[in-house]
């Protein structure tokens, strides 16, 4: 499968900020890897995936993420982020996350992220029946 058949399992909307500019007039690199995080924070909390019984999050820890620049961008137009599962593990799971123009018609940054699911005291644990269930129906076979 691939992102035209699969479904994301975010797709989220974000403003720049006049702020995120740098001196060159373009969005600065480091602001799209917050993007990328408020986007899986507002899916984590859209859909409770790693959050406990109580509503709090288990425990998720960022253990690698890259990004690819093909585009820049400028505080005046929406970006569109989306991700896809891409691999699976016991403990942990990647993610390709994709920034777009708010059409998506154009592809401005792309890169993996893994993420690990973790207990109080920072040890891997499996990741949960039903979040594995949700990374499952939109992993692209690569």
């Amino acid at each position: 499968m691939n992102k035209e058949t699969t479904p994301p399992l975010f797709d989220v909307l974000i403003s720049p900020r006049w702020a995120d500019q740098d001196s060159m007039g373009h969005i600065n690199h480091v602001q799209y890897f917050r993007y990328l995080e408020e986007a899986r924070v507002q899916w984590m909390t859209n859909t409770g995936f790693g959050m406990s019984g109580s509503g709090e999050l288990s425990g998720m820890i960022v253990a690698a993420a890259g990004l690819n620049f093909r585009k820049e961008w400028h505080h005046d137009k929406p970006l569109r982020v989306r991700a896809w599962s891409v691999h699976i593990g016991n403990s942990s799971f990647r993610l390709l996350q994709s920034l777009y123009s708010e059409d998506g018609g154009e592809l401005v940054a792309e890169g993996e992220i893994t993420l690990v699911c973790i207990d109080a005291k920072h040890r891997p644990i499996p990741i949960a029946d039903s979040e594995r269930a949700q990374l499952q129906k939109c992993l692209l076979v690569q």
